[in-house]
């Protein structure tokens, strides 16, 4: 079985005058709240919201999200990939996680990444700055896992004896973090968190995989398809020749959240708008698109060739009423054909 994920982008309004306007901002926070909903009974297995800052989304607090839909759903995950530690203090990282573990009785999947440059650079962050921030976060972040009051010793925070409250309702709450190479998924494995990666070819990610499964096995923890998750972008076309106009248009799609986005472009922002061309950081792997059973047969075959057990979806459409149909189309077609897939 693979399972289905949505891996959100909470897209900002993109009309001035809208942004401008509270109510019809409000009425967009209530449309999407009502669509993530929607996503248990259609059968999602789960959502992963993601955070991002002065652009293009609506996305700060993932955690705000999560509590307010917890609520509204009963079975469906509800995850963070991730929540951007640097911006933080570890205690808070911890203690927001574990209330979240208690609010969707036990529902929640953590998540933790390192920041974005073109985001954490327009606020005056560095590179270097970032690195040590997550990598102190993230050995809090182990040392709370295991119980008991935590101890901290580094350059940016030292303290004694924290209690973090209140304690996580599961001690064996998922752990997950995105990597873009093997040694960022070496890393992960020695923590034994779980890893998604997107961008990146299949042959890359399978690379990327190799080397956490290796690292997994010397730090003596099993590994296995529950542990790697594949994230893509999907975009449906009707007709199955349409495929590669599909994968245009998904490519057009994230120019534009880019441009709306904080900071420089990425490097791989200038071959978006060049048809049939890639780069070595955005393959067109990425571009899962065709009619519904063309879209379950890639995503079953990148899952199979990386032994990924977790495909996770965000969809090109922007638009209210696209997405939604998107939404719709993924979870009658697709996720039927995932569920019912080996590895």
């Amino acid at each position: 079985m693979i399972t289905s994920w949505l891996f959100e982008f909470f897209h900002e309004l993109r009309e001035p005058a809208a942004q401008a306007d509270p109510a019809v901002v409000q009425a967009h926070f209530r449309w999407y709240m009502d669509l993530w909903t929607r996503a248990e009974a259609r059968g999602y297995d789960g959502i992963f919201f993601s955070e991002h800052h002065f652009g293009a989304g609506y996305s700060p607090s993932p955690n705000l999200i999560i509590s307010n839909l917890a609520p509204r759903t009963s079975t469906m995950r509800l995850g963070v990939l991730g929540t951007v530690t640097p911006y933080a203090t570890p205690w808070r990282v911890m203690e927001e996680f574990a209330m979240l573990d208690h609010l969707t009785a036990g529902r929640l999947e953590m998540g933790v990444v390192s920041g974005i440059p073109p985001e954490f650079m327009t606020a005056g962050l560095s590179i270097p700055e970032m690195a040590e921030r997550h990598a102190e976060i993230c050995d809090v972040i182990d040392a709370a896992r295991r119980g008991g009051p935590v101890s901290h010793a580094g350059k940016h925070w030292n303290f004694t004896d924290l209690r973090l409250l209140p304690p996580m309702l599961r001690t064996d709450a998922p752990m997950w973090t995105a990597v873009r190479g093997p040694e960022s998924a070496v890393k992960a494995a020695g923590r034994g968190w779980k890893v998604c990666s997107g961008f990146n070819s299949v042959a890359n990610i399978a690379a990327t995989f190799d080397a956490y499964r290796n690292a997994a096995d010397d730090a003596g923890f099993a590994s296995g398809p529950d542990q790697l998750g594949v994230r893509r972008m999907v975009t449906f076309v009707d007709d199955p020749a349409d495929q590669q106009s599909g994968i245009q248009t998904a490519k057009r799609a994230l120019l534009d959240v880019l441009n709306s986005s904080a900071g420089p472009l990425p490097p791989f922002a200038a071959v978006l708008d060049r048809p049939g061309e890639s780069s070595e950081m955005l393959s067109d792997d990425e571009f899962v698109s065709g009619t519904p059973a063309q879209v379950a047969e890639q995503l079953i075959e990148q899952c199979r060739a990386v032994g990924a057990a977790h495909s996770m979806i965000m969809f090109s459409d922007i638009e209210p009423a696209a997405l939604e149909r998107s939404h719709e189309l993924f979870a009658a077609e697709v996720i039927p054909a995932l569920h019912s897939a080996g590895l």
